[in-house]
């Protein structure tokens, strides 16, 4: 009923009369206000959780732009620290009487590579550290050395995992390497689970995605402690295979 019009002939068709039919009517008014009001109570209610979840989904991307902020001026403050220690280091070796030749401290001097800085949440850092250590090796850099490029381009979680770190774990590349990959969870059964799971990548052509396959299998082997023989990796895949076809509480207590 939307009318006290409606209402009346309702009374009509009811054949009410007198008091009878003027109680009706003033009982379905009442009614008829209170369905209203809740309606206008819900449509409320909805517009203020509507205009709340706008609100707090602004508020969430302020402080994702503000931490994403954060984060960069956290690897450009790193990036002028060892710039700056760079710097030393060769006034260093200029005021130390060192016979080298100009060209030799030209070649010495620290140069930042040119990777684009690992974006947390964003990148895999599995291939993002496979390709900056691809990158050291191409360019030359002692292994000792790695550590003070890598640490200019990390940022979110990576780059506080770092710094989480004593300076002498800082300066060991393989060190840094596993704390990281624990950081993000790149354990040997999840190295596991992506060789079994990976499929070609948009863009990835058949001898990209077979090197893939096999970065996966040999990190799982080396997280597994397995020597790269056909005998280890028989006995890695036999162990597997159990686990997998154990009831469920076994598999869990193997794990």
């Amino acid at each position: 009923m939307s009318s006290i019009q409606e209402i009346k002939e309702i009374a009509e068709e009811l054949q009410l009369r007198g008091d009878e039919k003027k109680n009706f009517i003033i009982e379905q008014m009442d009614k008829l206000r209170k369905l209203q009001a809740e309606k206008e109570e819900r449509e409320a209610k909805l517009q203020k959780e509507e205009r709340e979840a706008k609100l707090q989904a602004e508020k969430e991307q302020r402080e994702a732009e503000a931490k994403l902020k954060m984060d960069e001026m956290r690897t450009q403050l790193e990036l002028a620290k060892i710039q700056a220690q760079a710097s030393q280091q060769s006034e260093h070796n200029l005021t130390s009487g060192s016979t080298r030749s100009v060209h030799e401290r030209e070649n010495s001097k620290f140069k930042m590579p040119k990777l684009p800085a690992f974006v947390d949440r964003k990148d895999d850092l599995d291939s993002w550290l496979l390709r900056f250590e691809r990158f050291a090796t191409t360019s030359g850099w002692p292994k000792e050395s790695w550590c003070t490029p890598l640490s200019a381009l990390l940022t979110g979680r990576a780059l506080e995992a770092f710094c989480r770190l004593s300076e002498t774990e800082a300066t060991d590349y393989d060190r840094v390497k596993e704390v990281l990959q624990k950081r993000y969870n790149l354990t040997e059964d999840g190295y596991r689970q992506r060789f079994r799971t990976c499929s070609p990548e948009e863009g990835e052509n058949p001898t990209m995605f077979i090197v893939r396959l096999k970065t996966y299998l040999e990190r799982w082997m080396k997280l597994a402690e397995a020597p790269q023989t056909y005998e280890a990796l028989r006995d890695l895949f036999v162990k597997e295979q159990f686990l997998d076809s154990s009831p469920a509480d076994l598999f869990t207590y193997l794990r």
